[in-house]
């Protein structure tokens, strides 16, 4: 799979979508999109043709109609992206950035809590690599 692929805002919206649904027609992903913006079918083509150049999605051409897939793990993808924001946002300091998130009081208290839990499981996956 092809990773670390700058997605901007828009093919972002159309990534997800592709994730969730594929193999995906342009109808689909038009009818997706619309739910929540008020791009016209063009722009998504126009989207669609520059994340096929990008490597970030195929298109089979099917019948009657093509066929949207992606190329990119979201997995790999999201972590990518979320690495990216980090350097770039907080110097690559995640406590810089969970600071600013929990002084912005963005976090309920029940999220609190599930942090704390990702961040002991988080732990004894570490203590557990460099046991072997």
């Amino acid at each position: 799979m092809i990773q670390n692929a700058a997605l901007t805002d828009s093919e972002w919206v159309l990534i997800q979508i592709i994730w969730e649904n594929q193999p995906c027609t342009l109808r689909s992903i038009c009818n997706e999109v619309n739910k929540k913006h008020a791009w016209s079918r063009h722009a998504v083509i126009s989207f669609l043709k520059r994340m096929e150049t990008k490597k970030t999605i195929a298109v089979q051409e099917a019948s009657p109609h093509k066929l949207y897939r992606a190329l990119i793990s979201k997995e790999e993808t999201v972590l990518q992206e979320a690495k990216d924001v980090l350097d770039r946002a907080f110097e690559g300091n995640p406590m810089l950035m969970v600071s600013y998130l929990a002084n912005d009081k963005a976090f309920s208290e029940e999220e609190l809590e599930e942090l704390v839990q990702i961040l002991r499981n988080g732990k004894e996956a570490q203590h557990d690599a460099t046991d072997t």
